[in-house]
C-alpha cells in the first residue's frame, strides 16, 4: 500500500511523507500456505539487525560510491500475525519497475549487477576485517526456501515446474540432446542440490536471495535507466554471492542478450565487486579472486537454472493469467494447489525457458 502521512515537525512546519507499507496477508489460509510469518521475520531481521551493521562498517570507509541501493526502512513490526514493513516510496525519486515479460536489456543488467556487487562487497570486506562482528550478524537471517524442513512444502510444486521445463524443451528442441539433459536434471533429487548450494558458506556473503526482475527498481532519465535499487529481502541468506548472480542471468535475460553479453556482464559484476572490496581495504585476489568467482559460476549455475523454473512462468504470464492469491478460510494448503501454472501457451514463453536450459547445457553447467 502507498500511504501519505501528513503532520508537523517540532518547528510547527507542515510536512508530508510518502511510504510503502507491506503487511502480512490477512487471510489465514494464505498466511499458513506461504509461511508468511517466516518470510516477514527474515526480512525484518535483515532490515533491523543485519543491514545497519553492514552500513556502519561501510561508514568508516571512504568510497567513491558507497552502497545505498536499497529502499530505506521507516519502521517494522513482527509478531507472526500483524507483521509490517514500512519503506520509503522510491517512486518519489523516479524509481520504478522494469517491464518483466520481455526480459531486460544490457543497461538494466549492468545496473542490477552493480547494485548486487556493491552489496556483496560489504560482506566480504566486513568478514575480512571484522570477522567477530560479521559472525554475529550472518546467523540473524535464515534459509526460507531450500531446507530439509521445507521439502514437503516444495516438492509437488517442483514436479509441476519441472514438467513445464521439459515440455518447453520437447516442443522447441525436439530430437535434441537437450531433452535428455533436462530430463536428467529436472528430478525430485535436485532439491538436495539446492539445499547444498544455499548451505555452502565457503565464500559466503549476506545475499539478496531473490534477485529477479520484480525485486529491482530502476531510475530513469529520458527513458534511459541510470540507477537501481534492491527491494524485497525476504529470501536473504548467508551463501555464495554467485547464487544471486546466476539466478539473475536466467530469470531476467533472454538468449540474444546472453549470446552477446554473458561473459561481459559477469566480468562487470566481478569488476565492481573487486573495486569496492579494494576501496574498503580488503584484497579481492586473496579473499575472492576472479578465478574463484568463475569457478563458483560453473559450480552453481544449475541453481540459477532450477530457481528460474519457478520465476520464468511467473514472468511471462499475461496479467489475465496471473495466479489468484485471494485465499479464503483458515486451512493450510499445498503451494501446488495455489500456484497452478501450466505449460507455456506461446512459443516465446517456451523459448525463454528452453533457451536457459540450452545455455546451461552448452556451457557444461548441467
Amino acid at each position: 500500500m502507498r500511504i501519505k502521512i501528513y503532520g508537523t515537525n517540532q518547528n510547527g512546519d507542515s510536512k508530508q511523507v510518502q511510504v510503502i507499507l507491506k503487511n502480512i496477508p490477512k487471510s489465514t489460509s494464505r498466511k499458513l500456505t506461504f509461511r508468511s510469518d517466516e518470510f516477514f521475520k527474515n526480512e525484518i531481521n535483515f532490515y533491523e539487525k543485519v543491514l545497519p551493521e553492514l552500513l556502519n562498517f561501510q561508514a568508516k570507509k571512504t568510497l567513491t560510491e558507497p552502497f545505498n541501493k536499497y529502499a530505506k526502512l521507516f519502521l517494522s513490526y513482527s509478531d507472526g500475525a500483524n507483521d509490517v514493513i514500512c519503506l520509503e516510496d522510491a517512486s518519489l525519486q523516479n524509481f520504478g519497475s522494469a517491464v518483466r515479460q520481455t526480459g531486460i536489456d544490457v543497461a538494466h543488467c549492468r545496473l542490477a549487477y552493480k547494485a548486487l556487487a556493491q552489496f556483496h562487497a560489504l560482506s566480504f570486506a566486513m568478514k575480512d576485517q571484522n570477522p567477530i562482528e560479521f559472525n554475529k550478524i550472518k546467523d540473524l537471517i535464515f534459509e526460507t526456501y531450500y531446507d530439509e524442513r521445507l521439502r514437503n512444502w516444495y516438492s509437488r510444486f517442483w514436479n509441476r515446474i519441472s514438467g513445464i521445463a521439459i515440455d518447453a524443451v520437447e516442443k522447441e528442441y525436439p530430437n535434441s540432446k537437450y531433452i535428455d539433459k533436462i530430463k536428467e536434471f529436472a528430478v525430485p533429487e535436485r532439491y538436495d542440490d539446492m539445499i547444498r548450494a544455499v548451505s555452502d558458506t565457503t565464500n559466503g556473503v549476506i545475499s539478496h536471495g531473490d534477485s529477479w526482475t520484480n525485486n529491482f527498481l530502476f531510475k530513469y532519465q529520458d527513458d534511459v535507466p541510470i540507477d537501481a535499487k534492491l527491494i524485497d529481502f525476504q529470501l536473504s541468506r548467508y551463501a555464495s554471492p554467485v547464487l544471486d548472480v546466476v539466478f539473475f542471468i536466467y530469470a531476467c535475460t533472454g538468449k540474444d542478450l546472453r549470446d552477446k553479453h554473458y561473459r561481459e556482464l559477469l566480468d562487470y559484476y566481478y569488476d565492481v565487486l573487486s573495486q569496492q572490496m579494494r576501496e574498503m581495504g580488503s584484497d579481492p585476489d586473496r579473499i575472492y579472486s576472479r578465478e574463484a568467482f568463475w569457478s563458483d559460476v560453473k559450480k552453481y549455475s544449475y541453481f540459477g537454472l532450477a530457481f528460474s523454473f519457478e520465476s520464468t512462468p511467473m514472468i511471462v504470464l499475461e496479467p489475465d493469467d496471473a495466479v489468484d492469491m485471494e485465499m479464503k478460510g483458515d486451512l493450510k494448503m499445498n503451494i501446488d494447489d495455489v500456484w497452478q501454472v501450466g505449460p507455456f501457451k506461446t512459443k516465446e514463453g517456451r523459448l525463454r525457458e528452453a533457451n536457459n536450459i540450452v545455455h546451461c547445457v552448452d556451457h557444461g553447467y548441467i
